[in-house]
């Protein structure tokens, strides 16, 4: 008898130590989370330097060149051909061939491909499956600003012979 009250005293000891999540999540992350983040922040005041120097843009956009070819696209689904775009802006932008965007824009399009080359950031890139869902989660925010202007860069690269 007296072990068998050990054993419901360590359950119910166990039990209580549990957190209690009040409002369960459908992801573990939302964009607010992301947005709010120290990770955020730094890409943000980063990439006001990064637009006024057109070889630290060569080499953001090397560097997430290679970096696209590597990375699962699942998290993106349909805004994985909008993250390329920004890339590709991202090189127009250093060359001087295209600047039709407002600088803020493009400071926003910057952070965005910046927050994406972070591998240790709000939900680290090195964990199967969910690794980029906050990458995914800020490219969404970025194209709820930054939409009509990349949709404008595309329509002007098709007309690039």
């Amino acid at each position: 008898m007296q072990r068998r009250r050990t054993v419901k005293s360590n359950e119910s000891r166990r039990r209580t130590k549990r957190p209690i999540n009040p409002r369960p999540r459908r992801f573990p992350i939302t964009a607010d989370d992301v947005i709010q983040s120290a990770f955020f922040r730094k890409a943000v005041s980063e990439a006001a330097e990064y637009a006024k120097k057109p070889e630290r843009l060569k080499q953001l956009f090397e560097e997430a060149s290679r970096k696209a070819k590597e990375v699962p696209r699942g998290a993106f689904f349909e805004r994985w051909a909008y993250v390329m775009a920004m890339i590709r802006l991202i090189r127009a932008y250093y060359r001087g061939e295209y600047r039709d965007i407002s600088r803020q824009h493009f400071v926003i399009i910057v952070a965005a491909v910046l927050y994406f080359l972070t591998p240790a950031d709000v939900i680290s890139d090195w964990i199967p499956i969910t690794g980029f869902v906050d990458d995914a989660l800020v490219v969404s925010v970025a194209l709820g600003v930054v939409r009509d202007d990349l949709d404008a860069f595309m329509g002007w690269e098709t007309s690039q012979p």
